[in-house]
């Protein structure tokens, strides 16, 4: 009779150096870490290389996975960072990129740009849209939302500040996210996810 699958037995495998283990714990993860890759770089290539590299890395230093309990959250916060990291890069790419065009029209074409046009990152849109956002939300919502997200407040910060419960707290940051998610384009939200969620 064919053995059933159990995790803690195959990572205690993996962390000394059974290949195997490894494979099945590889064939169990990979699917949903390339479509949550995917769901954040928007590219299905890179996605793929980058869950890869996390998977040999994972080989690499599984000594010091000795007693990790949750395998499956230092995975994925391990492909969440290093999306980041591709994403911040190409923010400074096309930020860099968008400044030599400025610079190579100008000298191309003799155009002195007005000091109105602005290239501003995705950083800085983010953050003037929020505060549009925020403006629009209910005054209780809009304070829980500014603290949390634009000043970087804990929970209980937020509700020792505002005289309220944990539970208020929570229900005014998700309705400040539900209002974000319906008026930022998409693009933005997920970035506003990705750095300050």
């Amino acid at each position: 009779m064919k053995r059933s699958f159990n995790h803690t037995d195959a990572l205690e495998a993996l962390i000394k150096g059974n290949i195997p283990a490894f494979e099945r714990l590889f064939r169990l993860y990979y699917p949903r870490l390339k479509k949550f890759a995917v769901l954040l770089l928007k590219d299905k290539d890179e996605a793929e290389d980058l869950v890869q590299d996390v998977f040999v890395q994972i080989w690499k230093n599984r000594e010091i996975l000795d007693g990790e309990r949750r395998f499956s959250s230092l995975l994925f916060t391990m492909v969440k960072n290093r999306c980041l990291n591709i994403l911040k890069r190409k923010v400074i790419q096309d930020k860099y990129a968008l400044r030599q065009a400025k610079s190579e029209t100008e000298e191309l074409y003799h155009i002195s740009f007005g000091e109105e046009e602005v290239f501003v990152s995705m950083e800085e849109k983010l953050s003037a849209e929020l505060e549009n956002i925020i403006a629009q939300m209910p005054d209780r919502c809009a304070e829980a939302f500014r603290l949390k997200w634009m000043e970087g407040k804990k929970n209980h910060e937020i509700a020792l500040i505002m005289e309220i419960s944990g539970t208020m707290v929570d229900k005014h940051l998700a309705r400040g996210i539900r209002i974000a998610r319906n008026l930022l384009h998409p693009d933005l939200f997920l970035f506003f996810m990705i750095t300050r969620g």
